[in-house]
C-alpha cells in the first residue's frame, strides 16, 4: 500500500513532463495528465485515476465532513491506481486483514478517447459507487472499465470514507454522521463542476453502485444534499432498507471503540478528541470488537438518521422518507442476483467446521448472521432464530447437504424481502419509472463476484454481484481475450441495459418490453435466465417466506412505524 506521503510526492508535481504518450487535460483546479489503457475490444482509451476531489480528512479534519480540494499547481499525475481508504478488509482470516490509508478522497474518470480534449458532443456519465459494507473496499475494487470503454461513455469511480472513520456517529452535532455518504455528494459535486474538462455532460449523470453502493444510490434520491447532482440511478443488489443499511446504537459503538482505546470520556466532545489523537490502526482494527464470528455482522459502522448539525444527509428514516414521497424523482433500476445470500455465505462453505459452528451455535450466532442482534429485543431472539432456521431447513442440520438452502435464507433476509418492498414503495410515490430485474445467469467464464471473498474457484449459484461483473470488468484479474458466446451475450446485453438507460431514461433490452413497476400490482421484474431468455415474470422466490419474515418483531422499517403502514 502507498504511504499518504509518497502519494503526496507521486501525484503532484511542477515539471511533471508531458508528451504524447499521456493523455491530458486541464480543469480549472489545474491539469491532469493519466496513462493510456486498452478495452475488451482494443480501443485506446484514457484512464486518470486517483484524482483529489477533498481535502485529506487526517488530523482536526478526521470525522469532519468532507472540505472541497484546493487548486494546485504544476500537473497532477492520475496514474496511481491502488489508494484505498483505511480498512479491515473481508478475507479469510477471520475479522478481516487492515490496509489502507486516511488520505484517500479520490476518484478516477475513464474516457473512451485518447484525447479527451477532442471529443465535440458531451458524453453521457457513469458513476460507481463501491460496494463493501459501507466498512471496505475501493473505488477501483470491483468496477474496471475494459467493458465499457468499448461504449462512448465516460465512467467514475468514486471513494468515500469507511467503517468507523466514515459512520462514526455521536448521534448529536458533535459528529452527526454520514461523512462516507457527504464524502460521495462531494464527490458528484466535483463531476458536475469538472467532467466537461474530460468530455462529460453534467446533464446526464448516471448513479450506479453495487451492494452498499447501490444502498448509497438509494439513498442519494433521500438526501436533500443530493438533489440534482444525477439525472437516475441504478441500484444493484443493495437499497435503502436493507437491513445492513442503517447504524443501530451509534453512540454505544462509538463508546465501546472509545474504551477499547483508551478513550472513555462521557462528553461526546472529548471523546471524539481523544479519537483523533489514536492512530488509525488502532480505530480501525478496533472494530473487530463487533464481530463476534468471522466478518459477522458485516456492517457493524453503517447510515444513521442524523439528529445534529446544520447540513444533514438523512434527515428522516428512509421507510418514512419513501412511504411520504420525499425523495427525488428520477428513474431508477433495482436488481437481484438468485443466490444473493452467496455473500457472505459462501465463506462459510470452506471450511465444514463453519457449518458445524453454526448448527451447535445457532441462537448465539444467527442474530449476527442474518443482523438483527440490535433490532430484536433480547427475551425474544432466541424463539427468533428458531422459527427462522425451522421455517428453511425443518429439522435438518446446516451442512453442505443444506447449503443451498442456507443460502436462500440469507438472501431473503438480507437482500431480497427489503428490495422488492424499497421497489413496491418508491413505485408506489414515484412519477419517474421503477424498473426491477433477477439476474439467474449462471456464466461459463466471468468469474462469480464470490470469488473476491472465498478465493475457490467454484460456482455455488449466481452470488450477489454477478450482474456486474458482465458491465464493469473485474480490475483485479486479467480480461479474458475472448468470452464464450453465451458471456459476450448477457455482457453486450447489460451493457445495452446500461448505456440506453443512461442516454434515454429506458433501460433496453432487445425482444422484451421490460414493463415498470407498479403502482398496485404485485410487483413484476424482468427474469433474466440467460441472454437469450428474458421474460417479465411476478416476484415469487420468497414467496413461501415472506408471511414469516412479516410476522417477525423486527425493530425495522415498518416495525418501527407501525401506524405508518401502507397496504399498497
Amino acid at each position: 500500500m502507498i504511504s499518504r506521503g509518497v502519494v503526496s510526492v507521486l501525484l503532484i508535481g511542477c515539471c511533471c513532463a508531458l508528451s504524447e504518450n499521456y493523455p491530458f487535460v486541464s480543469t480549472s483546479l489545474g491539469n491532469i495528465t493519466g496513462v493510456y489503457e486498452e478495452s475488451y475490444s482494443d480501443r485506446i482509451y484514457s484512464a486518470f485515476y486517483s484524482i483529489p476531489f477533498a481535502k485529506p480528512p487526517v488530523g482536526e479534519l478526521r470525522f469532519q465532513e468532507p472540505q472541497p480540494i484546493s487548486s494546485w499547481s504544476g500537473t497532477w499525475n492520475a496514474s496511481i491506481k491502488d489508494i484505498f481508504c483505511v480498512q479491515v478488509v473481508h478475507t479469510m482470516k477471520p475479522g478481516g486483514d487492515y490496509i489502507g490509508d486516511e488520505d484517500c478522497l479520490y476518484l478516477s474518470v475513464f474516457v473512451p478517447n485518447e484525447d479527451p480534449g477532442s471529443i465535440k458532443e458531451p458524453l453521457d456519465v457513469i458513476v460507481h459507487v463501491h460496494g463493501g459494507a459501507f466498512m471496505f473496499g475501493s473505488a477501483n475494487s470491483y468496477a474496471g472499465p475494459a467493458f465499457l470503454m468499448d461504449r462512448d461513455v465516460i465512467l467514475v469511480t468514486i471513494s468515500y470514507r469507511l467503517g468507523v472513520l466514515g459512520f462514526l456517529s455521536t448521534e448529536d452535532g458533535v459528529v452527526p454522521g454520514n461523512n462516507g455518504m457527504k464524502d460521495q455528494v462531494l464527490a458528484l459535486k466535483w463531476i458536475r463542476d469538472h467532467i466537461k474538462s474530460f468530455g462529460g455532460n453534467p446533464e446526464s449523470v448516471t448513479l450506479t453502485g453495487l451492494s452498499a453502493g447501490g444502498a448509497s444510490v438509494h439513498l442519494h434520491y433521500l438526501s436533500p444534499l443530493s438533489r440534482g447532482l444525477f439525472a437516475r440511478g441504478v441500484s444493484f443488489s443493495g437499497n435503502a432498507l436493507a437491513p445492513w443499511v442503517l447504524q443501530e446504537e451509534p453512540l454505544l459503538k462509538a463508546r465501546m471503540l472509545g474504551a477499547q482505546v483508551g478513550c472513555a470520556q462521557q462528553e461526546t466532545k472529548e471523546l471524539v478528541n481523544c479519537l483523533k489523537q489514536r492512530s488509525t490502526y488502532q480505530l480501525v482494527e478496533s472494530v473487530k470488537i463487533l464481530r463476534p464470528w468471522l466478518f459477522n455482522p458485516f456492517s457493524p459502522f453503517g447510515v444513521v438518521v442524523e439528529k445534529g448539525g446544520d447540513n444533514r444527509f438523512l434527515e428522516e428514516h428512509p421507510y418514512l422518507l419513501l412511504k411520504n414521497g420525499k425523495f427525488y424523482d428520477v428513474p431508477w433500476i433495482i436488481s437481484s442476483t438468485a443466490e444473493e445470500g452467496l455473500y457472505p455465505a459462501a465463506e462459510f462453505a470452506t471450511d465444514h467446521n463453519y457449518f458445524k459452528d453454526l448448527e451447535e451455535r445457532w441462537l448465539e450466532l444467527a442474530p449476527f448472521v442474518l443482523d438483527y442482534n440490535y433490532t430484536v429485543a433480547a427475551g425474544k431472539k432466541d424463539d427468533v432464530s428458531k422459527k427462522i432456521k425451522r421455517a428453511y431447513l425443518k429439522k435438518k442440520r446446516i451442512s453442505s447437504e443444506t447449503f443451498r438452502v442456507f443460502v436462500d435464507m440469507m438472501s431473503d433476509r438480507l437482500f431480497c424481502i427489503s428490495a422488492e418492498i424499497a421497489a413496491k414503495m418508491h413505485a408506489f410515490q414515484a412519477r419517474s419509472p421503477v424498473y426491477f430485474y433477477y439476474f439467474a445467469y449462471l456464466g461459463d467464464e466471468i468469474e462469480s463476484f464470490s470469488i473476491h471473498f472465498t478465493k475457490e474457484d467454484q460456482r455455488d449459484g449466481v452470488s450477489h454481484g454477478d450482474d456486474v461483473m458482465y458491465i464493469f470488468s473485474n480490475p483485479q484479474t486479467p480480461i479474458i481475450p475472448r468470452l464464450p458466446h453465451l458471456d459476450e451475450l448477457m455482457k453486450e446485453k447489460l451493457l445495452n441495459m446500461l448505456t440506453s438507460f443512461s442516454s434515454t431514461n429506458v433501460p433496453h433490452m432487445s425482444k422484451v418490453d421490460w414493463e415498470p413497476v407498479g403502482k398496485r400490482d404485485p410487483v413484476k421484474m424482468l427474469y433474466i435466465r440467460n441472454p437469450k431468455d428474458m421474460s417479465m415474470e411476478k416476484i415469487t422466490k420468497i414467496e413461501r417466506h415472506r408471511s414469516m419474515w412479516a410476522s417477525i418483531p423486527f425493530a425495522e422499517n415498518e416495525g418501527l412505524f407501525p401506524t405508518a403502514k401502507d397496504e399498497l
